[in-house]
């Protein structure tokens, strides 16, 4: 009985062990449904779309933005599919597009920090930002920015790490975050650069200057992270 007792964990840990890492997966071109930029990505990722969100979403492991979908303005790209039967292990891109490029000021860093505190006084999660950079991104080398955050949500959920760019795009400025949980983002922040690397925008920057050329909307103001995800999309749709 003893042994009977413990197959069930034997065959748990034979299968976690045997499964395809996801850094093995062979990456193929991803479009988001704007057509706004391309990309290639682990083979089975994908948009998500709002129902699979809602489900999601009420996951009680789910990480919190994983079930707030718009879209045309905000989403998460990843292994929906594993989402769903409540796999959450892997790492996911989560996108914000928004109407109107931002334009730098010379306290941006400041200005992208302020910028998630007031995201973070909305949705209950606490956010630190690292290793603020200036970079060229992508097959096109557009000027942006880039930053590593780390997300605590106040709910007990587990603690992630993001690769975020924030970049302009033909008169839109997109937010690419690429995350994980804490505990592995170290070793899949490679994957996430080179997942940065191939990525090519539909319409080029209106203003090709350089980011210390530019003078950038007021990120309180023209950013808000999608307006705070508009106010965590309706109070997450009016508590369902």
């Amino acid at each position: 009985m003893r042994g009977r007792r413990c197959l069930p964990s034997l065959i748990a840990c034979v299968l976690a062990a045997t499964a395809p890492a996801q850094a093995d997966l062979p990456a193929q071109p991803f479009v988001n449904r704007n057509g706004s930029f391309h990309i290639k990505l682990p083979a089975d990722w994908r948009q998500i779309a709002p129902n699979e969100a809602r489900k999601v979403g009420e996951l009680p492991q789910s990480p919190t933005k994983l079930g707030l979908a718009q879209p045309n303005h905000f989403y998460a790209v990843g292994p929906i599919e594993r989402w769903l039967a409540g796999d959450f292990a892997n790492s996911w891109l989560y996108v914000v597009e928004q109407d109107a490029e931002w334009f730098v000021a010379d306290a941006w860093q400041d200005d992208l920090r302020a910028m998630w505190d007031a995201e973070g006084k909305a949705s209950g999660c606490s956010h630190r930002l690292e290793r603020l950079e200036r970079a060229k991104v992508g097959s096109q080398e557009v000027d942006a920015l880039t930053a590593v955050r780390v997300t605590v949500p106040a709910d007990g959920r587990q603690p992630t790490t993001s690769f975020d760019v924030y970049a302009p795009a033909g008169g839109k400025q997109l937010s690419l975050s690429f995350t994980c949980l804490s505990e592995r983002f170290e070793a899949e922040l490679p994957a996430f650069r080179a997942a940065v690397a191939t990525l090519t925008f539909a319409r080029a920057a209106k203003a090709q200057a350089t980011l210390g050329d530019r003078l950038w909307t007021p990120l309180l103001t023209g950013g808000g992270v999608a307006i705070v995800l508009l106010l965590i999309y309706k109070q997450t749709r009016g508590r369902r």
